[in-house]
């Protein structure tokens, strides 16, 4: 079988990567980092890739330090090819993380990421994505417990994951706050 055209790579971004990029990923960032490949401002529009040309985009706690979410989010669905995925992890609003560095400006809901799509007061942003899954982590840093506390943290993670909107709206700070929010959208968009 003979193709026309040159397959084009999958390209995956780590936007905000810092110096934890994700394999296999171009690094973004505003500093020189160890791993960043590419210095650009995340607050400065355009971003240098080139319009629905990303297949799969990384944030990890990044989202949080931005000015403006919407504008955000906007660029990413610009730089995404159709039905590319988007993993994002924010802190939750509830947990101890989510104000203990000055530098944040937001934390978010279960639902914060249904804004972009899935629901009616979304006319504010054309950018639109199907939330794949939303998680939410009762304590990201496992590895620091004790045997007890570890054994804890499993359980209330356990019934947060069967039912996350209970835990979320009335026993979060019952179980002092959930960490952070795992979400994976896909880009709505017609190809181009």
């Amino acid at each position: 079988m003979t193709l026309s055209q040159p397959i084009a790579p999958y390209l995956i971004v780590d936007v905000g990567c810092g110096k934890k990029k994700v394999e296999g990923a171009v690094g973004v960032d505003c500093l020189a980092l160890p791993g960043v490949d590419v210095i650009h401002d995340l607050t400065s529009f355009p971003y240098p890739f080139a319009t629905s040309s990303v297949d799969e985009i990384h944030m990890n706690h990044v989202l949080e330090h931005l000015p403006d979410v919407v504008a955000t989010m906007e660029e990413l669905w610009r730089i995404a090819k159709p039905g590319a995925k988007i993993h994002i992890r924010v802190p939750h609003f509830t947990g101890i993380l989510a104000w203990k560095d000055p530098t944040h400006r937001r934390s978010f809901t279960s639902e914060s990421f249904g804004y972009f799509g899935e629901n009616e007061y979304s006319f504010y942003t054309q950018a639109r994505f199907d939330v794949v899954s939303v998680r939410l982590c009762y304590s990201s840093i496992q590895e620091r417990l004790g045997p007890f506390r570890k054994m804890l943290a499993k359980a209330v993670q356990c019934l947060i994951d069967w039912h996350p909107t209970f835990c979320e709206r009335h026993l979060a700070y019952v179980l002092g706050g959930i960490d952070e929010i795992q979400a994976v959208l896909q880009a709505k968009k017609t190809s181009q």
